[in-house]
Protein backbone atom coordinates (compact mmCIF):
# COMPACT_ATOMS: atom_id res chain seq x y z
CA UNK A 1 0.00 0.00 0.00
CA UNK A 2 1.59 3.61 -0.52
CA UNK A 3 2.74 5.89 1.79
CA UNK A 4 3.19 9.21 2.05
CA UNK A 5 7.13 9.72 2.27
CA UNK A 6 6.49 12.85 3.59
CA UNK A 7 4.52 12.24 6.67
CA UNK A 8 5.42 12.23 9.97
CA UNK A 9 3.68 9.89 12.07
CA UNK A 10 2.68 10.19 15.60
CA UNK A 11 5.08 9.88 18.68
CA UNK A 12 4.77 10.48 22.47
CA UNK A 13 4.54 13.62 23.10
CA UNK A 14 2.90 14.77 20.31
CA UNK A 15 -0.02 16.48 20.57
CA UNK A 16 -3.68 14.16 20.21
CA UNK A 17 -4.93 15.71 17.39
CA UNK A 18 -1.94 14.21 15.23
CA UNK A 19 -2.49 10.82 16.59
CA UNK A 20 -6.25 11.24 15.89
CA UNK A 21 -5.51 12.25 12.14
CA UNK A 22 -3.00 9.12 11.67
CA UNK A 23 -5.58 6.97 13.33
CA UNK A 24 -8.06 8.37 10.17
CA UNK A 25 -4.79 8.05 7.83
CA UNK A 26 -4.39 4.49 8.69
CA UNK A 27 -8.43 3.81 8.03
CA UNK A 28 -8.09 5.03 4.84
CA UNK A 29 -5.30 3.39 3.88
CA UNK A 30 -7.38 0.17 5.00
CA UNK A 31 -10.60 1.32 2.73
CA UNK A 32 -8.11 1.41 -0.24
CA UNK A 33 -8.15 -2.06 0.20
CA UNK A 34 -5.48 -4.02 -2.59
CA UNK A 35 -5.54 -0.73 -4.29
CA UNK A 36 -7.49 0.73 -7.50
CA UNK A 37 -6.27 -2.10 -10.12
CA UNK A 38 -7.35 -5.01 -7.57
CA UNK A 39 -10.68 -3.46 -6.98
CA UNK A 40 -11.58 -3.12 -10.81
CA UNK A 41 -10.44 -6.71 -11.18
CA UNK A 42 -12.87 -8.00 -8.71
CA UNK A 43 -15.50 -5.36 -10.45
CA UNK A 44 -14.82 -6.62 -13.88
CA UNK A 45 -15.12 -9.68 -12.62
CA UNK A 46 -18.76 -9.32 -11.88
CA UNK A 47 -17.71 -9.54 -8.18
CA UNK A 48 -18.57 -7.18 -5.46
CA UNK A 49 -15.44 -6.32 -2.80
CA UNK A 50 -16.08 -7.67 0.80
CA UNK A 51 -16.71 -3.90 2.33
CA UNK A 52 -19.48 -3.24 -0.76
CA UNK A 53 -20.90 -6.59 0.47
CA UNK A 54 -21.23 -6.33 3.96
CA UNK A 55 -22.91 -2.63 3.19
CA UNK A 56 -25.28 -4.27 0.78
CA UNK A 57 -26.36 -6.60 3.70
CA UNK A 58 -26.87 -5.00 6.86
CA UNK A 59 -28.85 -2.20 7.93
CA UNK A 60 -27.55 1.35 6.38
CA UNK A 61 -25.35 2.47 9.56
CA UNK A 62 -25.03 -0.50 11.47
CA UNK A 63 -21.75 -1.94 11.23
CA UNK A 64 -19.51 -1.64 13.61
CA UNK A 65 -15.89 -2.45 12.59
CA UNK A 66 -13.40 -4.85 14.64
CA UNK A 67 -9.54 -4.37 13.70
CA UNK A 68 -9.98 -1.60 11.20
CA UNK A 69 -6.50 -0.82 11.32
CA UNK A 70 -4.73 -4.10 11.63
CA UNK A 71 -2.02 -4.60 9.01
CA UNK A 72 1.48 -5.16 8.12
CA UNK A 73 3.18 -2.07 9.17
CA UNK A 74 7.33 -1.42 8.63
CA UNK A 75 8.99 1.75 9.99
CA UNK A 76 11.68 3.80 9.22
CA UNK A 77 14.82 4.32 11.05
CA UNK A 78 12.90 7.47 12.87
CA UNK A 79 9.60 5.41 13.46
CA UNK A 80 7.55 6.63 10.50
CA UNK A 81 5.21 4.14 8.71
CA UNK A 82 7.16 3.62 5.51
CA UNK A 83 5.07 0.10 4.25
CA UNK A 84 1.27 -1.18 5.19
CA UNK A 85 -0.41 -3.72 4.15
CA UNK A 86 -4.01 -4.16 5.42
CA UNK A 87 -5.29 -7.30 7.27
CA UNK A 88 -7.61 -9.12 4.32
CA UNK A 89 -10.22 -9.83 7.09
CA UNK A 90 -13.38 -7.45 7.29
CA UNK A 91 -15.10 -8.15 10.52
CA UNK A 92 -17.51 -6.82 13.09
CA UNK A 93 -21.16 -6.62 14.62
CA UNK A 94 -24.11 -5.01 12.57
CA UNK A 95 -27.97 -5.45 12.52
CA UNK A 96 -30.05 -7.46 9.76
CA UNK A 97 -33.67 -5.94 10.04
CA UNK A 98 -33.30 -4.53 13.59
CA UNK A 99 -31.41 -8.11 14.59
CA UNK A 100 -27.56 -7.70 15.97
CA UNK A 101 -25.53 -10.08 13.57
CA UNK A 102 -21.49 -11.01 13.82
CA UNK A 103 -20.25 -10.63 10.10
CA UNK A 104 -17.16 -10.92 8.40
CA UNK A 105 -15.44 -11.73 4.44
CA UNK A 106 -12.50 -11.83 2.99
CA UNK A 107 -11.15 -9.34 1.27
CA UNK A 108 -10.21 -11.12 -2.23
CA UNK A 109 -8.04 -8.35 -3.30
CA UNK A 110 -5.77 -8.79 -0.74
CA UNK A 111 -3.55 -11.70 -2.10
CA UNK A 112 -6.57 -13.71 -2.63
CA UNK A 113 -8.09 -13.30 1.29
CA UNK A 114 -4.70 -14.79 2.51
CA UNK A 115 -1.76 -12.11 2.82
CA UNK A 116 1.34 -14.43 4.52
CA UNK A 117 2.11 -11.59 6.48
CA UNK A 118 -1.25 -10.80 8.62
CA UNK A 119 -3.05 -12.72 11.45
CA UNK A 120 -6.67 -11.37 11.31
CA UNK A 121 -9.60 -13.54 10.92
CA UNK A 122 -12.65 -14.18 12.24
CA UNK A 123 -11.29 -16.18 15.29
CA UNK A 124 -10.37 -12.55 16.64
CA UNK A 125 -13.72 -11.13 16.96
CA UNK A 126 -16.87 -12.15 15.03
CA UNK A 127 -16.81 -15.95 16.21
CA UNK A 128 -16.36 -15.04 19.75
CA UNK A 129 -18.72 -12.08 19.68
CA UNK A 130 -21.50 -14.58 18.33
CA UNK A 131 -20.63 -17.34 20.89
CA UNK A 132 -20.62 -14.88 23.69
CA UNK A 133 -23.53 -12.77 22.68
CA UNK A 134 -25.56 -15.30 21.35
CA UNK A 135 -26.29 -13.87 17.94
CA UNK A 136 -26.37 -15.09 14.73
CA UNK A 137 -23.10 -15.52 13.03
CA UNK A 138 -22.92 -14.40 8.97
CA UNK A 139 -19.49 -15.43 6.69
CA UNK A 140 -18.97 -14.21 3.41
CA UNK A 141 -16.53 -16.52 1.99
CA UNK A 142 -14.16 -15.68 -1.01
CA UNK A 143 -10.23 -16.92 -0.26
CA UNK A 144 -7.86 -19.51 -1.03
CA UNK A 145 -6.40 -20.65 2.32
CA UNK A 146 -2.53 -21.48 3.28
CA UNK A 147 -0.66 -19.68 1.52
CA UNK A 148 3.00 -20.66 0.68
CA UNK A 149 4.77 -17.59 0.82
CA UNK A 150 3.82 -18.49 5.05
CA UNK A 151 6.08 -20.71 4.82
CA UNK A 152 8.69 -19.51 3.11
CA UNK A 153 8.33 -16.21 5.87
CA UNK A 154 8.48 -18.51 8.67
CA UNK A 155 11.07 -20.95 7.51
CA UNK A 156 9.87 -23.83 7.98
CA UNK A 157 6.15 -25.91 7.32
CA UNK A 158 4.48 -26.47 10.45
CA UNK A 159 2.46 -28.64 11.65
CA UNK A 160 -1.57 -28.54 11.81
CA UNK A 161 -2.49 -28.35 14.94
CA UNK A 162 -6.34 -28.36 14.51
CA UNK A 163 -6.96 -24.95 16.83
CA UNK A 164 -9.10 -23.50 14.01
CA UNK A 165 -12.02 -25.35 14.32
CA UNK A 166 -13.19 -26.50 17.91
CA UNK A 167 -15.28 -22.50 18.16
CA UNK A 168 -16.91 -23.61 14.57
CA UNK A 169 -17.85 -26.55 16.12
CA UNK A 170 -19.45 -24.52 19.07
CA UNK A 171 -21.00 -22.13 16.71
CA UNK A 172 -22.84 -24.99 15.00
CA UNK A 173 -23.84 -25.85 18.34
CA UNK A 174 -25.17 -22.60 19.81
CA UNK A 175 -26.53 -20.46 16.70
CA UNK A 176 -27.33 -19.40 13.56
CA UNK A 177 -24.51 -20.17 11.13
CA UNK A 178 -25.29 -19.26 7.43
CA UNK A 179 -22.13 -18.56 4.52
CA UNK A 180 -22.26 -17.34 1.42
CA UNK A 181 -19.55 -18.37 -1.09
CA UNK A 182 -18.97 -15.53 -2.92
CA UNK A 183 -16.28 -16.49 -5.72
CA UNK A 184 -13.35 -19.19 -5.47
CA UNK A 185 -12.58 -20.93 -2.15
CA UNK A 186 -10.38 -23.75 -1.23
CA UNK A 187 -8.67 -24.89 1.79
CA UNK A 188 -9.51 -23.66 5.21
CA UNK A 189 -12.32 -20.93 3.77
CA UNK A 190 -14.21 -23.60 2.15
CA UNK A 191 -14.12 -25.79 5.31
CA UNK A 192 -15.46 -22.65 7.26
CA UNK A 193 -17.89 -21.82 4.61
CA UNK A 194 -19.40 -25.43 4.87
CA UNK A 195 -19.38 -25.55 8.46
CA UNK A 196 -22.53 -23.37 9.06
CA UNK A 197 -26.53 -24.34 8.82
CA UNK A 198 -26.82 -22.93 5.59
CA UNK A 199 -24.30 -22.11 2.75
CA UNK A 200 -25.23 -20.74 -0.50
CA UNK A 201 -23.33 -19.78 -3.66
CA UNK A 202 -23.68 -18.13 -6.93
CA UNK A 203 -24.25 -18.79 -10.32
CA UNK A 204 -20.94 -19.36 -12.57
CA UNK A 205 -19.29 -17.23 -9.69
CA UNK A 206 -19.07 -19.54 -7.09
CA UNK A 207 -16.34 -22.61 -6.76
CA UNK A 208 -15.48 -24.15 -3.74
CA UNK A 209 -13.34 -27.25 -3.39
CA UNK A 210 -10.13 -28.57 -0.96
CA UNK A 211 -7.71 -27.72 -3.55
CA UNK A 212 -8.19 -25.54 -6.93
CA UNK A 213 -7.76 -26.97 -10.51
CA UNK A 214 -3.16 -26.59 -10.55
CA UNK A 215 -3.36 -28.84 -7.29
CA UNK A 216 -5.49 -31.33 -9.01
CA UNK A 217 -3.55 -31.70 -11.87
CA UNK A 218 -0.16 -31.87 -10.23
CA UNK A 219 -1.54 -34.45 -7.48
CA UNK A 220 -3.95 -36.75 -10.06
CA UNK A 221 -3.39 -35.30 -13.45
CA UNK A 222 -6.99 -34.07 -13.69
CA UNK A 223 -7.52 -31.39 -16.00
CA UNK A 224 -10.56 -29.03 -14.85
CA UNK A 225 -11.54 -25.59 -14.59
CA UNK A 226 -13.02 -24.00 -11.66
CA UNK A 227 -16.68 -24.20 -12.84
CA UNK A 228 -16.10 -28.20 -13.41
CA UNK A 229 -14.46 -28.76 -10.22
CA UNK A 230 -16.36 -26.98 -8.14
CA UNK A 231 -19.02 -25.15 -9.45
CA UNK A 232 -22.79 -24.45 -8.37
CA UNK A 233 -23.67 -27.69 -10.98
CA UNK A 234 -21.41 -29.81 -9.12
CA UNK A 235 -22.18 -28.95 -5.79
CA UNK A 236 -25.84 -27.72 -5.33
CA UNK A 237 -27.22 -30.04 -8.14
CA UNK A 238 -24.48 -33.30 -7.94
CA UNK A 239 -22.96 -33.13 -4.52
CA UNK A 240 -25.21 -31.72 -2.13
CA UNK A 241 -22.65 -29.94 0.03
CA UNK A 242 -23.97 -26.55 -0.93
CA UNK A 243 -27.75 -26.06 0.18
CA UNK A 244 -28.81 -23.75 -2.30
CA UNK A 245 -27.76 -21.45 -5.52
CA UNK A 246 -28.47 -17.78 -6.01
CA UNK A 247 -28.67 -15.78 -9.50
CA UNK A 248 -26.47 -12.88 -8.04
CA UNK A 249 -24.77 -12.14 -4.89
CA UNK A 250 -27.90 -9.76 -3.96
CA UNK A 251 -30.11 -12.97 -4.27
CA UNK A 252 -27.33 -14.82 -1.90
CA UNK A 253 -27.39 -11.85 0.20
CA UNK A 254 -31.67 -12.25 1.22
CA UNK A 255 -31.57 -16.03 1.27
CA UNK A 256 -29.23 -15.48 3.83
CA UNK A 257 -31.46 -13.06 5.87
CA UNK A 258 -34.35 -15.00 5.35
CA UNK A 259 -33.00 -18.30 6.54
CA UNK A 260 -31.63 -16.39 9.82
CA UNK A 261 -35.39 -14.85 9.89
CA UNK A 262 -36.79 -18.14 11.09
CA UNK A 263 -34.55 -19.44 13.69
CA UNK A 264 -33.95 -18.16 17.29
CA UNK A 265 -30.69 -15.87 18.07
CA UNK A 266 -29.10 -19.25 19.91
CA UNK A 267 -30.24 -22.80 20.63
CA UNK A 268 -31.55 -21.88 24.19
CA UNK A 269 -34.49 -19.65 22.69
CA UNK A 270 -37.28 -20.02 20.67
CA UNK A 271 -37.83 -18.09 17.33
CA UNK A 272 -40.28 -14.56 18.12
CA UNK A 273 -43.89 -14.68 16.48
CA UNK A 274 -44.36 -12.63 13.39
CA UNK A 275 -47.82 -10.53 12.36
CA UNK A 276 -48.63 -12.00 8.82
CA UNK A 277 -52.09 -10.92 8.95
CA UNK A 278 -52.86 -14.97 7.56
CA UNK A 279 -56.13 -15.88 9.39
CA UNK A 280 -54.87 -19.20 11.17
CA UNK A 281 -58.66 -20.74 10.15
CA UNK A 282 -58.26 -19.94 6.51
CA UNK A 283 -59.46 -22.85 4.52
CA UNK A 284 -57.81 -23.32 1.32
CA UNK A 285 -60.65 -24.27 -1.18
CA UNK A 286 -57.77 -25.85 -3.86
CA UNK A 287 -56.80 -27.83 -0.85
CA UNK A 288 -60.27 -30.34 -1.78
CA UNK A 289 -58.95 -31.92 -4.87
CA UNK A 290 -55.00 -31.38 -5.20
CA UNK A 291 -54.22 -34.54 -4.97
CA UNK A 292 -55.79 -36.92 -8.18
CA UNK A 293 -58.30 -39.51 -7.40
CA UNK A 294 -55.57 -41.85 -9.92
CA UNK A 295 -53.25 -42.55 -7.42
CA UNK A 296 -50.58 -43.35 -9.87
CA UNK A 297 -50.80 -39.64 -10.74
CA UNK A 298 -48.69 -36.75 -9.23
CA UNK A 299 -49.58 -33.41 -7.71
CA UNK A 300 -47.64 -30.51 -7.14
CA UNK A 301 -46.14 -30.60 -3.62
CA UNK A 302 -45.14 -27.35 -3.11
CA UNK A 303 -48.38 -25.84 -4.49
CA UNK A 304 -49.84 -27.67 -1.26
CA UNK A 305 -47.12 -26.56 1.27
CA UNK A 306 -47.92 -22.55 -0.06
CA UNK A 307 -51.59 -23.13 -0.07
CA UNK A 308 -51.21 -24.10 3.85
CA UNK A 309 -48.62 -21.77 5.09
CA UNK A 310 -48.25 -17.99 6.06
CA UNK A 311 -48.83 -16.22 2.93
CA UNK A 312 -47.92 -18.75 0.67
CA UNK A 313 -44.28 -17.86 1.77
CA UNK A 314 -41.98 -21.12 1.72
CA UNK A 315 -38.22 -20.98 2.17
CA UNK A 316 -36.74 -24.28 0.85
CA UNK A 317 -33.38 -25.61 1.54
CA UNK A 318 -31.37 -28.20 -0.92
CA UNK A 319 -34.52 -28.10 -3.73
CA UNK A 320 -31.91 -29.00 -6.14
CA UNK A 321 -30.62 -31.84 -4.25
CA UNK A 322 -31.99 -35.25 -3.20
CA UNK A 323 -35.57 -34.24 -4.65
CA UNK A 324 -37.76 -36.86 -3.22
CA UNK A 325 -37.88 -34.66 -0.46
CA UNK A 326 -38.48 -31.15 0.18
CA UNK A 327 -37.02 -29.20 3.28
CA UNK A 328 -37.91 -25.77 4.25
CA UNK A 329 -38.91 -23.11 6.64
CA UNK A 330 -42.47 -21.25 6.79
CA UNK A 331 -44.45 -19.75 9.06
CA UNK A 332 -47.68 -20.85 10.27
CA UNK A 333 -49.73 -18.01 12.80
CA UNK A 334 -46.81 -16.37 12.66
CA UNK A 335 -44.59 -18.88 14.29
CA UNK A 336 -41.55 -20.69 12.67
CA UNK A 337 -41.91 -24.13 11.51
CA UNK A 338 -39.80 -26.53 9.62
CA UNK A 339 -41.66 -27.88 6.64
CA UNK A 340 -41.04 -31.60 5.19
CA UNK A 341 -42.66 -32.88 2.62
CA UNK A 342 -42.86 -35.89 0.04
CA UNK A 343 -41.94 -34.57 -3.53
CA UNK A 344 -44.23 -37.54 -6.04
CA UNK A 345 -42.50 -35.52 -9.25
CA UNK A 346 -38.93 -37.24 -7.64
CA UNK A 347 -38.79 -41.25 -7.43
CA UNK A 348 -42.92 -41.21 -6.58
CA UNK A 349 -41.35 -39.77 -3.35
CA UNK A 350 -39.54 -42.84 -2.09
CA UNK A 351 -36.35 -42.38 -0.14
CA UNK A 352 -33.11 -43.00 -1.30
CA UNK A 353 -30.05 -42.38 0.33
CA UNK A 354 -29.25 -38.85 -0.61
CA UNK A 355 -33.26 -37.99 0.24
CA UNK A 356 -32.35 -40.10 3.56
CA UNK A 357 -29.36 -37.80 4.22
CA UNK A 358 -31.18 -34.74 3.56
CA UNK A 359 -33.89 -36.00 5.83
CA UNK A 360 -31.61 -36.10 8.83
CA UNK A 361 -29.57 -33.03 8.84
CA UNK A 362 -32.82 -31.62 8.48
CA UNK A 363 -34.66 -33.00 11.49
CA UNK A 364 -31.53 -32.37 13.12
CA UNK A 365 -31.38 -28.39 12.22
CA UNK A 366 -35.10 -28.12 13.36
CA UNK A 367 -34.25 -29.63 16.70
CA UNK A 368 -31.33 -27.77 17.37
CA UNK A 369 -33.50 -24.70 17.14
CA UNK A 370 -37.35 -25.84 18.81
CA UNK A 371 -38.89 -25.57 15.59
CA UNK A 372 -41.74 -28.19 15.47
CA UNK A 373 -41.65 -29.60 12.29
CA UNK A 374 -44.89 -30.20 9.90
CA UNK A 375 -44.54 -33.04 7.51
CA UNK A 376 -46.74 -33.60 4.34
CA UNK A 377 -46.41 -36.98 3.78
CA UNK A 378 -46.90 -39.37 -0.01
CA UNK A 379 -44.05 -42.15 0.56
CA UNK A 380 -43.99 -45.74 -0.63
CA UNK A 381 -40.78 -46.38 1.15
CA UNK A 382 -37.45 -46.57 0.23
CA UNK A 383 -36.06 -46.27 -3.33
CA UNK A 384 -35.91 -49.62 -4.75
CA UNK A 385 -32.61 -51.03 -7.71
CA UNK A 386 -28.83 -51.38 -7.74
CA UNK A 387 -28.77 -47.50 -7.91
CA UNK A 388 -30.37 -47.33 -4.70
CA UNK A 389 -28.73 -50.03 -3.61
CA UNK A 390 -25.17 -47.93 -4.44
CA UNK A 391 -26.65 -45.34 -2.22
CA UNK A 392 -26.07 -47.61 0.68
CA UNK A 393 -30.20 -46.17 0.86
CA UNK A 394 -30.94 -48.62 3.98
CA UNK A 395 -28.08 -47.63 5.92
CA UNK A 396 -28.30 -43.68 5.58
CA UNK A 397 -32.47 -44.84 6.43
CA UNK A 398 -31.24 -46.08 9.55
CA UNK A 399 -29.62 -42.78 10.36
CA UNK A 400 -32.66 -41.09 9.51
CA UNK A 401 -34.38 -43.23 12.42
CA UNK A 402 -32.10 -42.85 14.31
CA UNK A 403 -32.59 -38.95 13.96
CA UNK A 404 -35.76 -38.68 14.62
CA UNK A 405 -35.46 -41.48 17.82
CA UNK A 406 -33.36 -38.57 19.24
CA UNK A 407 -35.13 -35.48 18.30
CA UNK A 408 -37.06 -33.92 21.17
CA UNK A 409 -38.86 -31.24 18.67
CA UNK A 410 -42.87 -31.99 18.29
CA UNK A 411 -44.46 -32.38 14.97
CA UNK A 412 -47.48 -32.66 13.49
CA UNK A 413 -48.01 -35.48 10.11
CA UNK A 414 -50.41 -34.85 7.73
CA UNK A 415 -50.67 -38.38 5.67
CA UNK A 416 -52.11 -36.73 2.47
CA UNK A 417 -51.64 -40.14 0.00
CA UNK A 418 -48.91 -43.05 0.57
CA UNK A 419 -46.82 -44.18 3.76
CA UNK A 420 -45.13 -47.43 3.67
CA UNK A 421 -42.52 -49.58 5.18
CA UNK A 422 -39.77 -48.24 7.07
CA UNK A 423 -38.77 -45.34 5.15
CA UNK A 424 -42.59 -43.77 6.65
CA UNK A 425 -41.66 -45.01 10.30
CA UNK A 426 -38.35 -42.95 9.93
CA UNK A 427 -41.09 -39.80 9.75
CA UNK A 428 -43.86 -41.82 11.73
CA UNK A 429 -41.42 -41.50 15.06
CA UNK A 430 -40.24 -38.32 14.58
CA UNK A 431 -41.22 -36.62 17.86
CA UNK A 432 -41.65 -39.61 19.86
CA UNK A 433 -41.03 -41.57 22.48
CA UNK A 434 -41.51 -38.06 24.62
CA UNK A 435 -43.99 -36.56 22.58
CA UNK A 436 -47.66 -37.30 21.39
CA UNK A 437 -47.61 -38.62 17.24
CA UNK A 438 -50.05 -36.41 16.25
CA UNK A 439 -50.94 -37.65 12.77
CA UNK A 440 -54.02 -37.08 10.13
CA UNK A 441 -54.96 -38.82 7.35
CA UNK A 442 -56.76 -37.39 4.02
CA UNK A 443 -58.98 -39.08 2.37
CA UNK A 444 -56.48 -39.94 -0.53
CA UNK A 445 -54.58 -41.70 2.53
CA UNK A 446 -53.17 -45.38 2.07
CA UNK A 447 -50.66 -46.90 4.30
CA UNK A 448 -48.99 -50.31 5.40
CA UNK A 449 -46.06 -52.39 6.46
CA UNK A 450 -45.43 -52.78 2.21
CA UNK A 451 -47.30 -51.29 -0.97
CA UNK A 452 -49.80 -53.59 -1.96
CA UNK A 453 -48.08 -54.31 -5.95
CA UNK A 454 -45.07 -55.31 -4.66
CA UNK A 455 -46.59 -57.02 -1.47
CA UNK A 456 -48.68 -59.26 -3.58
CA UNK A 457 -45.64 -60.18 -6.06
CA UNK A 458 -43.68 -61.16 -2.72
CA UNK A 459 -46.22 -63.20 -0.66
CA UNK A 460 -47.83 -64.60 -3.45
CA UNK A 461 -45.25 -65.25 -5.25
CA UNK A 462 -45.83 -69.32 -5.60
CA UNK A 463 -49.52 -68.91 -6.23
CA UNK A 464 -49.27 -66.31 -8.86
CA UNK A 465 -47.25 -68.64 -10.58
CA UNK A 466 -48.79 -71.58 -10.19
CA UNK A 467 -52.04 -69.97 -11.88
CA UNK A 468 -53.51 -71.21 -14.92
CA UNK A 469 -53.24 -66.50 -15.95
CA UNK A 470 -50.82 -65.20 -13.50
CA UNK A 471 -51.16 -61.83 -14.44
CA UNK A 472 -54.67 -62.21 -14.14
CA UNK A 473 -54.44 -63.91 -10.56
CA UNK A 474 -51.95 -61.55 -9.68
CA UNK A 475 -54.60 -58.78 -10.49
CA UNK A 476 -57.18 -60.15 -8.57
CA UNK A 477 -55.46 -60.74 -5.51
CA UNK A 478 -54.26 -56.69 -5.68
CA UNK A 479 -57.88 -55.78 -5.93
CA UNK A 480 -58.85 -57.94 -3.18
CA UNK A 481 -56.22 -56.03 -1.36
CA UNK A 482 -57.01 -52.70 -2.36
CA UNK A 483 -59.97 -52.82 -0.48
CA UNK A 484 -58.12 -53.01 3.00
CA UNK A 485 -56.19 -49.64 2.16
CA UNK A 486 -59.34 -47.26 2.56
CA UNK A 487 -58.14 -44.49 5.24
CA UNK A 488 -61.53 -44.99 6.64
CA UNK A 489 -60.80 -48.69 7.84
CA UNK A 490 -57.52 -47.12 9.01
CA UNK A 491 -59.30 -43.80 11.06
CA UNK A 492 -61.82 -46.57 12.86
CA UNK A 493 -59.04 -48.55 14.05
CA UNK A 494 -57.01 -45.84 15.21
CA UNK A 495 -53.93 -45.37 13.26
CA UNK A 496 -54.33 -41.70 13.04
CA UNK A 497 -55.83 -38.80 15.44
CA UNK A 498 -58.54 -38.23 13.05
CA UNK A 499 -59.46 -38.43 9.06
CA UNK A 500 -59.70 -34.79 7.58
CA UNK A 501 -61.25 -32.32 5.00
CA UNK A 502 -57.94 -31.21 3.70
CA UNK A 503 -58.92 -27.91 3.59
CA UNK A 504 -59.03 -28.21 8.04
CA UNK A 505 -55.17 -28.64 6.97
CA UNK A 506 -53.89 -24.96 8.21
CA UNK A 507 -56.16 -24.69 10.77
CA UNK A 508 -55.44 -27.85 12.48
CA UNK A 509 -51.38 -26.88 12.14
CA UNK A 510 -51.56 -23.61 13.58
CA UNK A 511 -53.69 -24.57 16.44
CA UNK A 512 -50.66 -27.79 16.99
CA UNK A 513 -47.76 -24.80 16.66
CA UNK A 514 -49.34 -22.37 18.55
CA UNK A 515 -49.98 -25.19 21.46
CA UNK A 516 -46.22 -26.22 20.93
CA UNK A 517 -44.83 -23.17 22.15
CA UNK A 518 -44.75 -23.68 25.79
CA UNK A 519 -43.15 -26.88 25.03
CA UNK A 520 -40.55 -25.45 22.65
CA UNK A 521 -39.58 -23.35 25.40
CA UNK A 522 -38.88 -26.33 27.90
CA UNK A 523 -36.53 -27.99 24.74
CA UNK A 524 -34.88 -24.63 24.45
CA UNK A 525 -33.19 -25.43 28.14
CA UNK A 526 -32.19 -28.35 27.38
CA UNK A 527 -28.29 -29.53 25.89
CA UNK A 528 -28.14 -29.67 22.30
CA UNK A 529 -25.65 -31.21 19.69
CA UNK A 530 -23.62 -29.48 16.93
CA UNK A 531 -25.75 -29.76 14.07
CA UNK A 532 -22.86 -32.00 11.28
CA UNK A 533 -23.28 -30.20 7.85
Amino acid sequence: MPIDPQREMWKPGMDWEQAIDDMAYIRGLVREMGGPDRIKRQHDGGRYTVRERIDKMVDPGSFVEAGPMVGAAEYDADGNLCAFTPGAYVMGLAEIDGRPVAIGGDDFTISGGSPHNVRKGSGHFTQPLALQYGIPYVQLVEGVGHSSKSDEAAGHMGLPAGELWWRSVELLRKVPVAAGVMGSVAGAPAAFALMSHFTVMIKGQSQIFPSGPPVVRRAIGETLDKEELGGYEMHVHESGQVDNEAESEEDAFEQIKKFISYLPNTTADVAPRVETGDPPDRRPEELLNIIPPNRRRSYDARKLIRLVVDNGEFFEMRKHWAGAIITGFARLDGYSVGVMASDPLKLAGAMDGWAAEKYTHFVDLCDAFNLPVVVFLDMPGFMLGSHAERKATMRRGVRALIASAEANVPKVEFNVRKAYGVAADAVHSLGQPNGLNLRYGWPAGEWGGIPIEGGVAAAYRREIESAPDPDAHREMIENRLLRLRSPFRAALKGDVVDLIDPRETRRLACTFVKLAQPLLHKLAQQPKRAVRP
